[in-house]
């Protein structure tokens, strides 16, 4: 006898991973915790997570709604779809770093971030420059919609039951002056970039881990029984701005953020790690939920993440601690959405690293 001799098959890659469909193998034992009906989830992240919400919503658990339209904006017509993406009009957030701002910013820890740009007589918010798309009539009108902004992402924060934050890259771009992270480089999707004030960055394993710790630590005090659930982005970088190829610097972004959420998962009883990036990106899929480019991701792999997702952490649904051992690579006991969402397709300001003018 040794310490491998009485684990179960989900411990061996011969006895788990070969002689199983991968739509069938589920990555997920017993979970942390699970979600209730009547629990408020909150969602926050990169483009990837556009879809939680969705899934969710579609399988009758509806997220948290914190920002709401003006009622003016449906009488005259208005599109409030920027309102659906996400429970306040944040946008993606494709770093800790950027959460760890936002989050110090509407407890008051540091003052509210004013910085804009007028383009074609419109005003936007360069924090969140795609989420408000047609941008606000005077400067006086974005900044009041950011104080309300800020409100809002408060009461997120401190009402919710659950959030599920995906991490997406460890690139990012801040201001020299100030130190604010930025979700996509100035002069991208908004604004004109400056060499003076707008540096990069590529964050290191401690610092996205240290980020994570801080979030952590700063919720909790902010909200003692909220849970997080943190997943990783499957979606490879669209572009990169280090000196390696853009394979090789999306490796590296995914490997530290994998490493980070799991260090951090391992640390903390109220945080879970979901294997979104695993599912999509790992050599066992044989890539067949990609689209052609290599890069995106295919209705049908959406759907095999979100579809475990829910079945693992929907209340009454996941794998039982007691199960037998190959219980935990059984397919799920049900599929609360039997099909693939129609539209899911996501916004994704990093898309604009790779095409210079197209939002304008």
């Amino acid at each position: 006898m040794h310490p491998y001799s009485d684990l179960s098959a989900p411990h061996f890659w011969r006895r788990s991973v070969p002689g199983q469909p991968w739509r069938d193998l589920r990555l997920v034992g017993a979970p942390k915790f699970q979600i209730a009906a009547s629990d408020r989830i909150s969602t926050a992240g990169s483009c990837f997570a556009q879809h939680i919400s969705r899934y969710l919503r579609a399988a009758g658990i509806p997220t948290l709604q914190a920002e709401e339209p003006h009622p003016l904006q449906y009488e005259l017509g208005a599109d409030t779809s920027s309102y659906e993406l996400f429970p306040a009009r944040y946008g993606n957030i494709y770093t800790a770093r950027q959460c760890l701002e936002l989050l110090r910013q509407c407890v008051g820890q540091i003052p509210i971030i004013h910085d804009y740009v007028e383009e074609n007589g419109r005003w936007y918010d360069l924090l969140r420059p795609n989420a408000v798309p047609d941008g606000f009539a005077t400067l006086a009108e974005a900044q009041y919609d950011r104080i309300y902004h800020m409100v809002c992402v408060h009461h997120m924060f401190r009402t919710s039951d659950i959030f599920v934050l995906t991490l997406g890259l460890t690139e990012c771009w801040y201001h020299a002056g100030n130190g604010h992270t930025y979700p996509v480089c100035p002069g991208t999707a908004r604004g004109q970039y400056d060499p003076e004030l707008h540096k990069f960055r590529n964050l290191t394993h401690a610092e996205v881990t240290a980020d994570l710790d801080q979030l952590i630590a700063e919720l909790k005090q902010l909200n003692p029984s909220l849970k997080l659930i943190l997943t990783v982005s499957p979606v490879p970088l669209v572009a990169t701005y280090t000196d390696h190829h853009v394979l090789v610097a999306s490796s590296y972004s995914k490997s530290v953020l994998r490493a980070a959420a799991g260090e951090i998962e391992s640390r903390h009883a109220h945080v879970a790690y979901f294997p979104s990036y695993e599912i999509i990106s790992h050599v066992a899929s044989f890539g067949q939920y990609l689209q052609s480019d290599l890069r995106d991701v295919a209705d049908r792999g959406v759907h095999h993440v979100m579809t475990n997702f829910l079945d693992t952490y929907l209340e009454g649904n996941a794998a039982a601690s007691d199960a037998p051992p190959d219980a935990a690579a059984a397919p799920a006991k049900r599929s609360f959405v039997s099909a693939p969402l129609a539209n899911t397709a996501v916004e994704c300001e990093e898309i604009y690293n790779d095409a210079p003018g197209l939002a304008r």
